[in-house]
């Protein structure tokens, strides 16, 4: 009887372990892939957003002003996350570095001056890719169709 109860539990479990990777696990094909059609992802990653984000970048992805032009320190202010930004321009695998390491490691420049911190003491691989699922997700559909063929171009999903 004991061995019927434990091939359940671990028939059980198995499953469970089998739709939580489906519902959050990494998309096939690419270890780092955005998941904005997943409404917990997106969720997660609005909370995050705002928590950890929006104070630079702005609660509508606006970023700041004059993102384009450098700061007498040499430092660019946050770009904007919507449409008008350049943050679909790079596959998921480069906005989960720079997120992830910073801009500066994710270019290979150690000295690149920077205001964006390195979030991988403070946020998890999943929170980065929520966040960067929620940024992707707020996208018009045809920013989003273009964004999918950088990452098919760049071999990511």
């Amino acid at each position: 009887m004991w061995k019927v109860m434990w091939f359940g539990m671990v028939v059980g479990l198995a499953a469970l372990w089998a739709v939580w990777w489906t519902v959050f696990g990494p998309a096939p094909g690419s270890p780092i892939a955005l998941r904005p059609e997943n409404p917990e992802i997106v969720a997660q990653g609005r909370e995050v957003y705002h928590d950890a984000c929006a104070v630079c970048h702005g609660a509508e992805l606006q970023g700041q002003p004059n993102w384009r032009t450098r700061a007498p320190d040499g430092t660019l202010p946050a770009p904007p996350h919507d449409s008008t930004g350049h943050t679909w321009h790079h596959p998921d695998e480069v906005l989960f570095a720079l997120t992830k390491y910073g801009p500066g490691a994710a270019a290979g420049n150690p000295a690149y001056q920077s205001n964006m911190p390195a979030y991988s003491e403070i946020l998890s691989d999943a929170e980065i890719i929520a966040v960067l699922s929620y940024i992707k997700a707020q996208w018009p559909p045809e920013i989003r169709a273009r964004h999918d063929d950088i990452n098919i171009r760049a071999g990511a999903n």
